[in-house]
């Protein structure tokens, strides 16, 4: 008993060493191991000498706890040292070595095993935590090469596919041979992304497997081993070949790796695609290529498809040309010369013709006004971008949105308030079918949800494209509509336009998280309140946040993940004063073991901060 209560504090002089001496003070899992220390010293006095240097640790100070701590360390290691064995039977062999750059092993283990477990077992939860390691770099560890290397095959395709594409290719030439060991062409699923990695990493030892891939590789396989050809010029037969093949995705793949090639056959097969029956996976390639020539076909089509919509009077006829001239308008996506802002101002201009329009297939003549609102956006078109915005009145709910953006782009923040915050507050009228006034007020909305974009709460808008939802956030509003906001109680739209020293948004979130803790299912909601709060400096956050640790992750909640919850939480603990750090060591004992192991990597880093 005596031997496995010393290993017991050697486990715990290891967690101390990691986490950092500070904590050993008051250490309650130590404490639990006095007692059978002292009992063994009655028999051998080293055991005594043990239990007196570990109460020494536990009941000093931070300052002595460093130097007591190493003495500790070392009469443990040494009497466990006398208890073991050394060596092992059998013949030595050489051990393989690479060389993997830059490298280091400074990731805490508190974040290593989690991590590690996260991309070697399956379950739900994991793809916040690899998401998070990328974000911190902590994956620039040589422990975590051989685990992300396992993911590569992971059940949950996210987590793979973001792990070959913002993990592994950092390790470089180093792991190619040791991925291409296991590459089948014939294969799917983890193959595919072998395939892309080793392109990735060395495109010009990768060429051979990709030939084969597309010879005798399974559907998926092509499609990648396409992927890798874009934009090589040796490359484009084999894209060109597979333009025509009956797989949808092939063709797609192939059409997207000439997205970038100027080459008259590569146009031909464009026009080929865009009047026949892949318009729709061939537009948004087609919008991406710089050649002129197909850019003067495409602007001749656009308008062919707009007069043919305008002048056909047959339903049956007039059904699949609105889809068609939707899905085509796509090839414009991102342009902005001169000629194709001219063709779009045009179609904006006849918008009350296309209004109403309609087909079966969900598209209407709004829909086309909507993209091409959508398209304007993305260009610096001053006069074409008025011309949408002094049109707000009159345009459909899903059009406002751009309405708005465009004109926060050409006009003065406080006239972008005057002319769209009537639609924030209007109220809907009573028993008044067919009003817009709610849908209005979330297209204004939508565009105010998009002006800043916290790390893991963006809004998923579907009224805004996301590419405008981007520009956006370049962009400055009035301050006013941080006010408004607070006036019709919208606690999202708040702490997006939060900033400090606003006393009605700050006695308001006070009042939004007292709310929430009193709800068992608010966790997400709860940490988003606390962290626009923690930003904004408000005098009552960090009150706030360790009432909140200790009622949702202290001993007595009947929680079942607090590990997981802990991690989440734990974030926000770089965010507090660090004079909130005798409260938060107070409150860890009365929290339970996971959570503890959750946040302790996070206080310490508090608790280092200048």
């Amino acid at each position: 008993m005596s031997i496995a209560a010393l290993e017991q504090v050697q486990d715990e002089l290891r967690r101390l060493g990691i986490a950092g001496s500070g904590l050993a003070p008051g250490d309650f899992r130590l404490k639990k191991l006095i007692p059978p220390l002292e009992k063994s010293g009655a028999k051998a006095p080293v055991f005594a000498k043990i239990a007196e240097t570990t109460t020494r640790l536990v009941d000093g100070t931070e300052k002595e706890a460093a130097n007591t701590l190493l003495e500790l360390g070392t009469l443990v290691g040494a009497v466990l040292y006398t208890q073991g064995a050394t060596g092992a039977k059998g013949k030595l062999q050489p051990i393989e070595t690479t060389t993997l750059g830059p490298l280091t092993t400074g990731t805490s283990a508190r974040v290593l095993k989690p991590l590690v477990e996260a991309l070697t077992t399956t379950g739900s939860g994991r793809l916040e935590l690899v998401r998070d390691a990328v974000e911190r770099n902590a994956f620039n560890d040589l422990r975590l090469v051989n685990p992300a290397l396992v993911a590569v095959d992971d059940p949950y395709p996210e987590i793979a596919e973001l792990v070959c594409e913002k993990v592994l290719p950092a390790y470089g030439k180093a792991i190619y041979d040791q991925v291409r060991e296991g590459f089948d062409h014939t294969g799917r699923a983890g193959h595919v992304r072998r395939l892309k990695l080793m392109h990735a990493i060395d495109p010009k030892a990768t060429r051979d497997l990709v030939e084969r891939s597309l010879e005798s590789g399974s559907k998926e396989m092509k499609v990648a081993a396409l992927v890798c050809l874009k934009g090589s010029k040796d490359g484009l037969p084999h894209l060109l070949e597979q333009v025509t093949a009956k797989a949808k995705d092939v063709r797609a793949a192939a059409l997207e790796g000439m997205s970038e090639t100027k080459h008259a056959d590569v146009t031909e097969a464009f026009k080929a695609a865009l009047t026949g029956k892949d318009v729709e996976i061939a537009a948004r390639p087609a919008s991406r290529n710089p050649d002129a020539k197909l850019l003067k076909w495409l602007l001749e089509e656009g308008r062919s498809q707009l007069e043919a919509l305008l002048t056909t009077k047959t339903k049956s006829k007039l059904g699949p040309l609105v889809v068609r001239f939707h899905t085509f308008l796509t090839c414009f996506h991102g342009r902005t010369d001169k000629q194709t802002v001219a063709f779009l101002g045009d179609c904006f201009d006849r918008r009350e013709d296309l209004a109403g329009l309609a087909s079966k297939d969900h598209y209407d003549g709004d829909e086309i006004v909507w993209k091409v609102a959508g398209l304007l956006c993305h260009t610096n078109a001053k006069a074409q971008l008025k011309r949408v915005a002094d049109a707000h009145a009159t345009l459909p709910p899903s059009v406002l949105s751009f309405a708005m953006v465009a004109a926060a782009i050409t006009s003065k923040p406080d006239e972008v308030f005057t002319t769209f915050s009537p639609y924030l507050l209007a109220k809907k009228p009573k028993g008044k079918r067919g009003d817009q006034t709610a849908e209005r007020r979330q297209a204004v909305r939508s565009v105010l949800a998009q002006t800043r974009h916290y790390e893991y709460w963006r809004y998923a808008d579907h009224d805004l494209d996301l590419d405008v939802a981007d520009r956006v956030q370049e962009l400055t509003f009035d301050e006013r509509w941080l006010d408004t906001a607070v006036e019709i109680d919208d606690v999202d739209l708040v702490i997006t336009l939060l900033r400090k020293d606003h006393a009605e948004s700050a006695k308001y979130l006070e009042s939004q998280a007292r709310k929430l803790m009193k709800r068992r299912d608010a966790d997400w909601e709860l940490m988003r309140v606390l962290e626009a709060m923690l930003d904004a400096e408000h005098p009552r956050a960090t009150e706030l946040y360790l009432e909140t640790l200790e009622k949702f992750l202290g001993k007595k909640s009947r929680r079942v993940s607090h590990g997981y919850y802990g991690y989440w939480y734990g974030r926000l603990i770089p965010k507090l004063p660090k004079s909130a750090v005798p409260d938060l060591e107070a409150l860890l004992p009365h929290l339970h073991d996971n959570a503890v192991d959750a946040i302790a990597d996070q206080v310490v880093e508090l608790k280092s901060k200048e």
